[in-house]
């Protein structure tokens, strides 16, 4: 038996047409594909700047203790209240306390200095263990630390190291070690 012309002509037009079909589902899918892929990876850098955000906050705002060591470094002398009242810590005071010669002697407020400093460096050990993981980008907690990294080097130097090695804080060692860096901070794209 011998099939008509016209049952060929439709078995091949339906060939072509499941054909044309099939490379248009395969390009609208490899379409679907690279927008999914670049809205995740928008999703992703959405989440690091949101992490980056949330680390510096917890440095900066949330965590009074911190930021006073901030402040210690700023000021030549700051007001602070220690047990309600109102005492004046100079910068002279604060390079007591983090002296580690005077670990058996601090001064009257070398512990809240100390205890201020010691929350500062652990909060910069979490922010740089999130970029050493690749949880957030440098570019997104540089600034205003480059600005207190810095300072605090010229401001406290060699004594500030000494009570870093003695707490063995190699992470917030590293993140300060970053602004060794010209320039600091990299530029945004």
């Amino acid at each position: 038996m011998t099939e008509s012309p016209s049952k060929n002509g439709f078995d091949n037009l339906a060939k072509g047409v499941a054909i044309v079909g099939g490379l248009i589902s395969a390009i609208v899918l490899i379409i679907s594909l690279r927008q999914n892929t670049n809205q995740r990876a928008v999703e992703l850098r959405w989440n690091q700047a949101k992490l980056a955000v949330e680390l510096q906050d917890d440095l900066l705002i949330n965590d009074a203790q911190s930021f006073n060591a901030l402040r210690m470094t700023d000021w030549a002398a700051f007001d602070f209240v220690l047990n309600g009242e109102t005492v004046t810590i100079t910068r002279q005071e604060v390079a007591q306390a983090l002296n580690v010669a005077n670990n058996s002697s601090l001064p009257p407020n070398g512990v809240f200095v100390r205890e201020s400093f010691d929350r500062l460096f652990y909060r910069m050990g979490k922010i740089e263990r999130a970029l050493q993981s690749n949880l957030i980008r440098f570019e997104d907690v540089c600034s205003p630390m480059d600005y207190y990294v810095p300072f605090l080097r010229t401001t406290y130097g060699e004594i500030l190291d000494g009570y870093m090695q003695q707490l063995h804080d190699e992470d917030a060692r590293a993140f300060m070690n970053r602004f060794n860096e010209k320039p600091v901070c990299p530029r945004r794209k």
